[in-house]
């Protein structure tokens, strides 16, 4: 096994104008790194206990299920000690993450003090801090600067192959009879079915712009087949999320221009683009967009109505709540309880019971206030700057993540994704967090340790 010293040394080697894509790691801990990855991502998207029977009365909701927090406390658990086991290399890049990530995580475990159920409060925020520690255990330099996204797309291309077999085998676990024979294969239901497609579509359209270790020809059969299930799941928000990803991807990784902080200048230019369409619509309409404009617009997009399936009704009922607490919330994880949490007027309300508010920053400002809320954004704010930051180190790698921070941005609208425990756009957020937060630290120690004036600008 290398000592830290040599692992330090075989750092300096690496030319500095290559990503830094080399490991400290031995054979075996990289596999376990990999197995980490691909554990997590296939859990959070098998069903709970392994149960394709639909049955909302026998989850208690305070509780949880046992068979997810057997997989997932495994993994955190390996993740701990994968960390402890380069802990030089664990430390610095504690240092050079998103800090903003750690206070955010932090603030989620200190509502426990004022959350009406702070052993729930407790147990969920915990959640969050072993994704963050597994995150920064498989993270470069112990893990490839590319293993995350490879892994990924492996593991659901697996799943998706499966799934197909599932439906021609058994079509009766595989196919949705009630959603218009929409294909779930061996996913919990059809949505879940097309993100994984259009994730793992995108992925592949990676390897066929820019192959590595397949023939374009193989990437794009692959592709297809990707797109296929994408299809067959009949999941329009799925098409919408590969429509865009693969558009974004697509631009961004092609230099038009030199930028020295291209983050920003992204973000300006969303903003300009934005400006722009409002102007637009003012000069047509004669008013500014409101709400029905706004929601209208998406909704068609979607095949959704204005109102998105009746989530602004939940919405509306959710602020009431939001009113008792702005400041602090109502504790991380301590509101979408069922009908004995104190979502119980939203279930009377609705006649059905739903377990979250279907936005993601609705979910945050109830239960972690205007604080939590204004932390969130400052998250994104920073991994938005880190990402730029890695566009001049990393740009094919950048552009992914920078895709996939975009749909997993606007995604969280109308579901609650993002710090939701075991959802996968929140495991995918922090893994990618902490992946390109250890890819920028890593150009930057070595520009440091070789004398260049280059490289990322702290």
């Amino acid at each position: 096994m290398n000592t830290a010293a040599e692992n330090h040394h075989a750092a300096r080697a690496a030319p500095a104008d290559e990503p830094p894509s080399d490991t400290v790691a031995g054979p075996r801990e990289q596999w376990l790194a990999r197995l980490l990855v691909a554990a997590s991502f296939a859990f959070c998207f098998l069903p709970s206990n392994f149960s394709w029977v639909r049955n909302d009365t026998d989850f208690d909701v305070t509780s949880g299920s046992l068979v997810p927090q057997l997989e997932f406390g495994s993994i955190f658990l390996l993740g701990a000690w994968l960390a402890w086991r380069h802990w030089p290399w664990t430390v610095l890049r504690l240092r050079q993450t998103n800090l903003l990530l750690i206070v955010f995580v932090g603030w989620c475990l200190l509502s426990v003090l004022w959350s009406d159920y702070p052993v729930i409060s407790l147990k969920r925020a915990s959640q969050l801090v072993g994704f963050f520690i597994v995150g920064v255990a498989i993270s470069p330099p112990v893990g490839g600067s590319r293993q995350l996204l490879q892994v990924l797309m492996v593991t659901l291309t697996v799943m998706l192959a499966i799934s197909l077999v599932v439906v021609l085998v058994n079509p009766t676990v595989g196919i949705d009879r009630d959603l218009g024979n929409a294909w779930r294969g061996i996913f919990l239901q059809k949505n879940t079915t097309g993100a994984a497609a259009a994730i793992c579509a995108l992925l592949w359209l990676r390897e066929w712009v820019h192959p590595r270790l397949l023939s374009r020809s193989v990437c794009a059969v692959v592709l297809l087949f990707c797109l296929f299930m994408l299809v067959m799941a009949k999941s329009s928000t799925s098409l919408l999320v590969f429509g865009i990803g693969s558009l974004l991807y697509l631009l961004l990784r092609r230099q038009y221009l030199t930028l020295r902080h291209p983050g920003w200048v992204i973000g300006l230019l969303l903003l300009s683009l934005v400006g722009l369409a409002v102007h637009v619509f003012f000069v047509f309409t004669g008013h500014l967009p409101g709400w029905d404009d706004i929601a209208g617009t998406i909704g068609r997009a979607v095949g959704k109505d204005a109102d998105f399936t009746g989530r602004t009704d939940i919405w509306q009922l959710v602020l009431l709540d939001v009113q008792r607490h702005v400041l602090l919330g109502t504790g991380y994880g301590a509101f979408w309880l069922g009908l004995e949490g104190p979502a119980r007027y939203v279930a009377q309300a609705l006649y059905w019971i739903p377990l979250q508010s279907h936005n993601g920053y609705l979910d945050i400002l109830n239960e972690l206030g205007a604080i939590g809320l204004v932390l969130a954004f400052c998250v994104f704010v920073r991994h938005a700057m880190l990402l730029g930051r890695l566009m001049s180190v990393d740009r094919e790698e950048a552009s992914m993540h920078a895709a996939f921070f975009v749909i997993l941005l606007i995604s969280n609208v109308t579901e609650s994704e993002v710090f939701r425990g075991f959802l996968f756009y929140n495991i995918l957020f922090f893994f990618s967090a902490t992946s390109v937060a250890s890819q920028v630290a890593l150009a930057r120690l070595r520009a440091d340790e070789n004398g260049m004036p280059g490289g990322v600008n702290p």
